[in-house]
């Protein structure tokens, strides 16, 4: 589908972008890219609600690991089981295993999500592209940001920990 709005980060930044989508209550995906960069935004009724990104960027296994909530060798042998299956999410994995609870891994998915989000709205170079209705499936855990929260995080966030997990604990 050809893009309906596309630019140069550098003459519009992500906010003012994100800012129009939500104010439009726009449907449809943002990709954006810096060299071989790329991350895409999903946004739903004007809302991000799924982020992806091909940069190096901190997983949901290595978050457990992190917060204390399961150890590296766990993650370890279940990515080596996910070699057999790679269509296997290692979330799904983990708590059909009972390694961790449901809401273990969607708090660990919604931060990586938000990190991403996060880490795209710091780009000063690069570019834009919006394919209108362009939706994406199978995703069950979403995040709804609106862009006064996702600027508001921006400002603050030094880190992963600047979420709003982080600041309840």
């Amino acid at each position: 589908m050809a893009p309906i709005l596309q630019g140069s980060l550098a003459h519009f930044g992500l906010a003012p972008v994100l800012r129009l989508l939500q104010t439009t209550r726009a449907t449809g995906r943002l990709e954006l890219e810096r060299g071989d960069e790329r991350t895409e935004l999903f946004i739903e009724d004007g809302r991000s609600f799924f982020a992806r990104t091909t940069a190096a960027t901190m997983r949901i296994g290595e978050l457990l690991v992190r917060r204390g909530e399961i150890r590296p060798e766990v993650i370890q042998f279940m990515l080596a089981v996910q070699q057999d299956s790679p269509s296997s999410r290692l979330g799904r994995m983990l708590v059909d295993s009972e390694v961790v609870s449901a809401e273990q891994v969607r708090s660990a998915v919604l931060e990586v999500q938000r990190h991403i989000v996060l880490a795209s709205l710091r780009w000063r170079n690069g570019t834009f592209r919006f394919g209108a209705g362009e939706k994406l499936g199978g995703e069950d855990i979403r995040l709804e940001l609106d862009v006064d929260e996702l600027l508001t995080w921006a400002a603050t966030a030094g880190s992963l920990d600047a979420t709003p997990e982080a600041e309840a604990a």
